[in-house]
């Protein structure tokens, strides 16, 4: 399927300028997003406009939807976990993720990725859709995500681990829609640990992370 390049393929120069000024303020700069599964694919996921100021801390509103190019795909396995608060930060780092996705294969909303990121991570979010700007290039196929976990280190502090399975995901030049093979291997498995923090509008935002490409526990 022929992704819509809609935004006249969003010049990388116009896409910059919006990434910048909604980085403004972050700290750091460390490259804490992975590879693939913050720009991944995406099946919609869920997203949410800037949140409401009235939204208090103890108050968590399900992101709305995050659409990508009808060509590209993110899948989320083990959303469920039995505990509401975990489900919440996992729905959020989801969002995260999709929202990344959406910017580099429709062009649309950069100002949503920061929403869900923040500091480092905002960071290394804006450099990966730059990235991918400045090559000319999108994606298309299906990620696969499984192995979600949260692990609560404070009252707003938690830890997300998942893995990414990208073999089915292809690069894809935006000038001409062509799909370039994906030959990556073994590097097509990733695992991927965020830290993240609730915010004043009860979003969990990653705020630093690190992956691993080529992760064995992934390879399933």
């Amino acid at each position: 399927m022929k992704k819509q390049a809609g935004t006249a393929m969003w010049t990388a120069a116009a896409l910059a300028a919006s990434l910048l000024l909604g980085a403004c303020g972050s700290d750091g700069g460390s490259k804490d997003k992975i590879d693939g599964a913050e720009g991944g694919t995406g099946e919609s996921s869920k997203r949410r406009p800037s949140p409401s100021k009235s939204s208090g801390p103890s108050e968590h509103k399900g992101p709305d939807e995050i659409k990508l190019a009808k060509d590209a795909k993110n899948v989320f396995e083990d959303t469920g976990t039995g505990d509401p608060k975990k489900d919440e930060v996992l729905a959020d780092n989801q969002a995260r993720i999709n929202a990344v996705d959406r910017v580099i294969t429709t062009g649309k909303e950069p100002d949503l990725v920061k929403v869900y990121a923040k500091g480092k991570s905002l960071l290394a979010s804006n450099k990966y859709i730059l990235d991918f700007a400045d090559d000319g290039m999108s994606w298309a196929g299906v990620t696969r995500y499984y192995d979600q976990k949260v692990e609560f280190t404070g009252k707003s502090d938690a830890r997300v681990t998942f893995c990414a399975d990208e073999s089915k995901a292809q690069n894809k030049v935006i000038k001409t829609g062509k799909l370039e093979p994906n030959d990556a291997g073994d590097q097509n498995y990733v695992f991927a640990s965020f830290h993240t923090k609730r915010n004043s509008d009860g979003v969990w935002q990653a705020v630093s992370g690190s992956s691993q490409r080529g992760a064995k526990q992934c390879m399933k």
